[in-house]
């Protein structure tokens, strides 16, 4: 089941799949986009079509409205919901004939992410149990090499930085199965209470927790309440390792980092904490910088991991945020040279604006590298992706003759028609997830009313029933809310009147 508009790209679709299932194209007559359909106004339709009733299955459209149950029980023929978009039918097509069942009302894409989950966290679960771990901290187990990749967020303090504000992030954190949290304090370090409130919000929530702080900034009274309330310490290098290990105990663990760019350096510290005692250590060897190290210090990684069986700490902050590209990509292949490096651990930062969301990135990267590990192949068709601007392939649909008259616009022409009564101010709310919209009066340019969502569609029809606009102040509303509705799912800055995107692709 197809629509007008969308019959050409399934046609295409799915040419290569007619050798292995037996398929019939049904387009919809009374509406032009599926979105648009309803599953009773396709059993209708269906109903005076003679060669449903000789079919084994229905697939209508994953955004259909309603559940394709409507249509089994007025054909007496099994519906099913297929994929929301076009291009991942074949894959669909393909389970089907493998026996995976689908649903009359989940799109088929979420019925194959929810089985292919399950399958790949069954498999993971018996190749985890199969590993014997180093050690342990609480629920959390360290290996000498991948897998388990555990995901480690560090929460720096700030002038935002609140028990609220930490809540929310470890609610969010545990949502994308996040190992741990450790709280990082800079040089200045002056916010001690707040530092140790935060450690007992993690502590409480059951969550790994640790503390990455610079030791000599801190009163030798305070330092040993907080190393007390943390199980991972980071940062032990020879400068401080007789310092603080007189304050910890030898069922914490620490993180063994180099004083300076060697790998001897290095050595000489998890020597120094195992003639203390420590045998819960973790190896960070410092990721330098793209065009300042970082290829060296990804050899000297290797070098490492040779040399040691301790588990490996990947920190790839200061490439991704050191670097003027956008994370997905940068933090999806980080996670890649991690894992291939034998890192078990991964330690996530999002310091700058552009840093925001790399949580959630390397959790995906995380996912997406274990599925490939898995199934011993590259990371691609794994059905999780972080593809966010570009498509793997051409889905667009293909534009028809047409005879008539063409008229080209250019850029710049057609002046808008303003409207004498009002004037909308748009705004986008990035701590609220929402959109802004404020009506103003143009003769006092005080505010009529304010609007939040965050959808453009429903605000744009919400704000045109209270409003009579005219029609170039409605086109030109429709186009600012489209922009801010982008901005908001990708993190990007939204400006009233500017581009929203720097370069497309031509």
């Amino acid at each position: 089941m197809t629509s007008r508009i969308a019959r050409p790209i399934l046609e295409e679709v799915v040419k290569d799949l007619r050798d292995l299932i037996d398929l019939d194209v049904f387009e919809l007559r009374s509406v032009p986009i599926a979105s648009l359909a309803t599953t009773k106004l396709i059993a209708s339709e269906l109903a005076t079509y003679g060669g449903s009733g000789k079919a084994d299955l229905i697939v209508i459209p994953g955004l259909s409205i309603g559940s394709a149950r409507e249509i089994q029980n007025l054909i007496g023929v099994r519906a099913v919901k297929g994929p929301k978009y076009l291009g991942d039918l074949p894959e669909m097509l393909k389970q089907l004939l493998q026996g995976l069942e689908f649903s009359p009302d989940v799109p088929a894409d979420e019925v194959m992410r929810e089985k292919l989950t399950k399958y790949y966290q069954t498999r993971l679960s018996e190749v985890l149990q199969s590993k014997k771990p180093l050690f342990k901290l609480r629920n959390v187990v360290f290996a000498e090499t991948p897998p388990p990749l555990n995901l480690i967020y560090e929460y720096l303090v700030s002038e935002y930085s609140s028990v609220e504000h930490l809540e929310t992030k470890l609610s969010e954190l545990r949502t994308l199965s996040y190992e741990g949290v450790v709280i990082g304090c800079g040089i200045e370090c002056r916010a001690l209470d707040l530092v140790s409130k935060l450690l007992s919000v993690s502590s409480a929530h059951d969550m790994l927790t640790g503390i990455d702080l610079i030791y000599e900034s801190v009163p030798k009274e305070k330092l040993k309440d907080l190393l007390d309330l943390s199980d991972l310490i980071l940062n032990i290098s020879v400068s401080n390792v007789d310092l603080v290990a007189s304050y910890l105990r030898t069922d914490q663990a620490v993180v063994a980092v180099p004083s300076s760019t060697g790998g001897e350096d290095l050595i000489k510290v998890i020597e120094m904490l195992q003639d203390i005692g420590f045998n819960k250590i973790l190896v960070d060897t410092i990721v330098r910088p793209p065009t300042l190290g970082f290829v060296d210090s990804i050899i000297e990684l290797s070098k490492i991991r040779s040399r040691v069986r301790y588990p490996i700490l990947f920190s790839p902050a200061n490439v991704y945020e050191l670097i003027d590209a956008d994370t997905p990509g940068v933090i999806a292949l980080l996670i890649d040279i991690g894992f291939e490096l034998g890192a078990s651990s991964v330690l996530i930062t999002e310091s700058s604006v552009k840093a925001r969301g790399a949580s959630l990135e390397a959790s995906i990267s995380r996912e997406l590298i274990y599925r490939a590990f898995l199934k011993k192949s590259p990371p691609v068709n794994q059905g999780i992706d972080l593809l966010i601007i570009k498509d793997k392939k051409d889905l667009n649909i293909p534009v028809p003759a047409h005879e008539g008259v063409v008229e080209r616009v250019s850029g710049g022409e057609g002046q808008p028609r303003l409207d004498m009564r009002y004037y909308v101010k748009i705004y986008v709310d990035k701590e609220g997830k929402q959109i802004v919209v404020d009506v103003h009066d143009r003769s006092n340019n005080k505010i009529l009313k304010r609007y939040v969502g965050s959808k453009a569609l429903d605000l744009g029809r919400t704000l045109l029933r209270d409003y009579e606009i005219n029609v170039d102040h409605a086109l030109y509303i429709g186009y600012e809310l489209s922009k801010a509705e982008t901005a908001l799912r990708l993190g990007k800055s939204y400006v009233q009147d500017e581009d929203l995107f720097k370069r497309t692709y031509h």
